[in-house]
């Protein structure tokens, strides 16, 4: 049975669904729905492009598994960093992303170099309204976010 995960903008009350992809990528699925739901900040990538990125416990370390650094739009993806690794970032790192727009790239800060993602999930329905708060983050910065499973039945 598909699995669903929410991503809601908690103030803006604008919500996307993603379609987890478990038959390609199920230890990233299982564990990020064993920690959900995700609840905090989310902020507009530096060096990544159009994604925007929610940062959780960095004891969060799942072995990389349908991975790329080729990012589609409508991706939900996840990335984890030992410390250490990134110029001018030194504590380790874990974090659900996803892209908004075409120009989305994970790139290693401070490196420079692409940064391989997990792609998880995949947005469903039309997330229009969701990716134009995305967009908006440019201009207003942070946002809150609720990360949650979808419990169906």
């Amino acid at each position: 049975m598909a699995r669903y995960i929410d991503i809601e903008f908690t103030n803006e009350k604008v919500t996307a669904r993603a379609l987890l992809l478990d038959d390609q990528a199920p230890k990233t699925c299982q564990r990020i729905w064993e920690v959900l739901p995700l609840r905090g900040r989310v902020t507009h990538a530096r060096y990544s492009g159009t994604m925007v990125a929610h940062h959780f416990d960095n004891t969060v370390v799942i072995e990389e598994e349908n991975a790329t650094t080729y990012i589609q739009t409508g991706d939900v993806i996840y990335t984890h960093y030992n410390a250490g690794v990134r110029h001018g970032h030194p504590d380790a790192l874990s974090e659900v992303y996803w892209a908004y727009d075409r120009y989305a790239r994970p790139t290693i800060p401070g490196v420079g170099n692409p940064s391989t993602a997990n792609i998880f999930g995949r947005f469903v329905g039309d997330p229009t309204p969701f990716y134009e708060v995305c967009a908006r983050m440019l201009v207003e910065g942070a946002k809150q976010i609720e990360i949650r499973r979808v419990e169906e039945g």
